[in-house]
């Protein structure tokens, strides 16, 4: 019975080896012979990409500014230097020309351009910055250049004040200069390269950052994305180290150049900001109306700003549209400010105003954190007066930041995030500035920040329309800055998208583009009377 059973027991499993493995030879040449029996499928370029999903709201509104600034970029092509506009062999004329002007009347100016080989330039899109001014008035006032596209311009002057009155005309880049920044500023992601700090566990590692990184072998990048602004950057990822280690980011210049080498002849210091030979004597304005000047409102948030938007007399700003209340004193601010809430949100330019308050006229002190003059600059600053009830604090714009020491990343919040976080009323009063960091990246990225603010301000009306904004533009700065970084025709196509992203909404607007071209400042932090002009516009917005 047992040999029985035995036998019975190895018949089965010789049964189930045998159909195991027929299966498996099954399975084998089945396999390899799929790909004979089964249709070929298609093989996909390698160019071929993926469609694209529709463009968000977000974007097609980027789009179209962008695309209106574009169409005033000057499409220019050359081969030699000398082709290019030259200021020194440039012409200006009066338009019209008369003995005597009066105050209330439009002056306009005739400017020619010409060559280096004094032949006269026939297409526009040069970049010109004019004022005019009394130097013993402490007066001026910046134009508005019209283009005919052929080589001539009209520069129209409101004349506003009676006196001696001097015009100055600088071809700040020639139209070919500016056709090079414009497709230098969108030949990359950026002219300015970022590094961030990964730490962990006492450990630290350092990679490269930056509005967009391409795949290379072997590594992650890790993505730093805010959905609902439609905001990103990314880090490529250090190894054993998660994403949320990110810690600290510094900027570092990009030793390179996306200009050829016939452009970089018009960025050479002696081509930049030519004064165009002044063949105009300064002319005689008089009062000749005597009819009572007409009274006007008190500067309030909502008003539409015109250009120019004032001028400078016993430099001190007078808007056309409004009246300015002028701050000069502690007690000045200290009034307004009683009892409310200042956020400052921006760069170094609003970061004046707080050392203004701690370190000028001293009506708050700093606490939490404090280093005098610039030291630190990109630190979150925070001061208050107990006794008057008033708190000040300081904040970045968030990335980008140009700072080639680390700072601390997680300080960094987006202007509109900031915003949508603050609970506002009419004790809260907050001052936004944007647009120096930016000068070295696209202009879409720009834009969208732009715009990312501005609907974060409806939100904020909408919650608490009691709520003080006031939008500060950016200004000029040094003229011998790094141009395909810092130069002012880059700012300035910012500024006409701060204009058109910030019109018919209930900010107080000050042009501190037209404050600092009227008065020719050339720093980055305007000094004196410029800002403390700059400053008495935000208060009498804000109060």
């Amino acid at each position: 019975m047992a040999k029985l059973f035995i036998r019975v027991l190895l018949f089965a499993i010789f049964v189930l080896s045998f159909f195991w493995y027929w299966s498996r030879f099954q399975n084998s040449l089945g396999h390899k012979l799929q790909p004979c029996l089964m249709p070929p499928t298609p093989v996909q370029p390698l160019t071929k990409k993926s469609t694209p999903g529709p463009k968000t709201e977000l974007q097609v509104e980027i789009d179209r500014i962008f695309n209106n600034i574009e169409k005033l970029m000057p499409k220019v092509d050359f081969t030699h230097f000398n082709q290019t506009t030259s200021g020194r062999n440039s012409k200006i004329s009066i338009v019209h020309p008369r003995k005597t002007y009066c105050v209330g009347e439009d002056l306009v100016v005739r400017v020619d351009m010409f060559d280096h080989l004094g032949n006269r330039k026939r297409y526009g899109g040069d970049f010109i910055r004019p004022r005019i001014f009394s130097e013993e008035l402490g007066a001026a006032v910046s134009g508005t250049v019209e283009d005919f596209k052929n080589g001539s311009y009209h520069v129209h002057f409101p004349l506003y004040w009676a006196g001696k009155v001097v015009v100055h005309i600088l071809l700040f880049y020639p139209s070919e200069g500016a056709a090079a920044l414009w497709r230098s500023r969108h030949s990359s992601e950026g002219i300015l390269r970022f590094e961030g700090k990964f730490e962990k566990s006492g450990k630290v590692n350092v990679t490269k950052c930056g509005f967009k990184l391409f795949k290379e072998d072997g590594k992650e990048i890790c993505e730093y994305r805010d959905p609902p602004y439609e905001e990103a950057f990314y880090c490529y990822k250090v190894p054993n180290f998660p994403c949320e280690s990110l810690n600290e980011m510094r900027s570092y210049e990009f030793n390179g150049s996306f200009f050829t080498l016939v452009e970089k002849q018009i960025f050479q210091s002696s081509n930049i900001a030519v004064t165009i030979p002044q063949q105009i004597s300064p002319i005689s304005v008089n009062q000749c109306n005597t009819a009572p000047e007409v009274q006007k409102p008190k500067c309030r948030t909502g008003m539409s700003s015109p250009v120019p938007s004032g001028y400078f007399y016993k430099n001190i700003w007078n808007p056309v549209y409004c009246n300015m209340m002028v701050y000069t004193k502690g007690d000045d601010f200290t009034k307004c400010l009683q009892g409310k809430k200042l956020y400052l949100i921006g760069d170094s330019t609003l970061r004046q105003f707080i050392m203004y308050f701690t370190e000028g006229i001293k009506i708050v002190k700093y606490f939490r954190y404090h280093w005098s003059g610039w030291g630190g600059w990109a630190l979150a600053l925070e001061a208050m007066n107990m006794e008057k009830d008033i708190y000040v604090s300081y904040k970045r714009h968030g990335f980008p930041l140009e700072h080639e020491s680390f700072y601390y990343f997680k300080e960094d919040l987006y202007t509109s995030r900031q915003i949508d976080q603050c609970a506002g009323g009419r004790n809260t009063i907050i001052v936004i500035t944007m647009g120096q960091h930016f000068r070295q990246f696209p202009l879409k990225i720009f834009i969208r920040r732009a715009l990312n603010i501005r609907r974060a301000l409806e939100r904020l009306f909408l919650r608490s329309p009691d709520t003080k904004v006031i939008m500060k533009t950016e200004n000029t700065r040094e003229i011998h800055a790094p141009v395909e970084r810092q130069g002012d025709f880059l700012g300035y196509m910012q500024y006409l998208v701060f204009k058109e992203v910030f019109q018919g909404i209930n900010v107080g607007f000050v042009n501190a583009w037209d404050m600092t071209v009227a008065s020719a400042t050339a720093a980055v932090h305007p000094p004196s009377y410029t800002l403390q002009s700059i400053m008495s516009l935000t208060f009498t917005f804000a109060c």
